[in-house]
């Protein structure tokens, strides 16, 4: 009965079990640490997105908040209409603020921006939007505005995210009138 008992014991694990364990575990951890990778991209992307969007917004309430204060009859607009093609390059930094110097050497990584201004008309070339500007538009309790007393604001925001990758941009346009 001795004799028998020793016999009975289970053999363990063979080296080929072994290993066929640990390469379907390493394929878990690989799969793994490839989904938080993508993930991290994914969350920069969205909140480099995020952060252009802001930008975007802000600098279309800035001109917004300037209001049409030409001449009524011939170019109610022309303030507005002297900030076409025009932009800046602005940083953002991982505390959430917004800066229009470029970050010294050593300090923490910021963002880079460009934030630039379209004012239609003048057109650049057949452009007329869509819909187009030159339709009549009717307020209540006032006449039509004339085509030349519409004009149209967009402010694109571009940023890359890495060297050699192509660049991103958030575009956001208003019409304005006196």
């Amino acid at each position: 009965m001795s004799r028998r008992r020793r016999h009975a014991h289970p053999r363990g694990l063979s080296i080929l079990e072994t290993l066929v364990t640990a390469a379907v575990l390493m394929l878990g951890i690989l799969g793994i640490l490839l989904t938080l990778g993508t993930a991290s991209r994914h969350n920069r992307r969205n909140n480099n997105l995020g952060q252009a969007s802001l930008i975007a917004e802000q600098e279309l309430e800035r001109v917004v908040n300037l209001r049409c204060v030409g001449e009524p009859l011939s170019d109610p607009c022309v303030n507005i209409k002297q900030l076409d093609n025009t932009g800046r390059d602005v940083w953002w930094s991982a505390n959430g603020r917004m800066s229009e110097t470029p970050p010294v050497p050593g300090a923490p990584p910021r963002m880079a921006y460009a934030l630039r201004l379209d004012v239609d008309p003048p057109f650049e070339g057949a452009e007329t939007g869509e819909p187009a500007l030159s339709r009549a538009i009717p307020l209540p309790h006032a006449s039509n505005l004339a085509p030349h007393q519409v004009i149209n604001v967009r402010v694109t925001v571009s940023w890359q995210e890495a060297p050699g990758a192509p660049r991103r941009a958030v575009a956001l346009q208003t019409r304005m009138a006196p």
